[in-house]
């Protein structure tokens, strides 16, 4: 779904907030990383569809896998982030507020896991929202 048409949805619904209060890291340099935990929670139309897409990642529990960061997308979790990038990117979610926008894609041919753009480690540390925090 684009973009567009997914800000549109949320706001006719009224399942979310606006994404507009959330930090913005689609503008960070990023590498694509496939999605966990995403066999019962995808349906096969999502996953045929290749196109970028907005994603939202919240800070989840913290349970014997370590911190959860889930991914959503139009109101509902679609999978989590690999725990190894769960763990890297868990404290500055925090500093950020616990969430924040970031793109998502479809699953490469010859799979059915979808990918989310994650920024940078150094990126991260960097970035600071407009009107918010300074650099960490």
């Amino acid at each position: 779904m684009p973009t567009w048409l997914e800000h549109l949805c949320h706001a006719l619904i009224g399942r979310t907030r606006s994404h507009d209060d959330l930090p913005d890291l689609r503008v960070l340099p990023a590498s694509r990383v496939d999605l966990a935990r995403t066999h019962y929670l995808v349906d096969d139309p999502e996953r045929r569809t290749r196109d970028d897409r907005l994603y939202i990642l919240r800070i989840g529990q913290r349970g014997r896998r370590g911190v959860d960061v889930a991914v959503h997308s139009n109101g509902r979790v679609v999978g989590f982030l690999p725990d190894a990038s769960a763990a890297k990117l868990a404290e500055p979610l925090l500093r950020l507020g616990g969430a924040a926008i970031v793109n998502g894609a479809g699953p490469r041919p010859g799979t059915t896991r979808l990918r989310v753009d994650l920024p940078t480690a150094e990126a991260m540390r960097s970035f600071a929202p407009v009107g918010g925090p300074t650099a960490y």
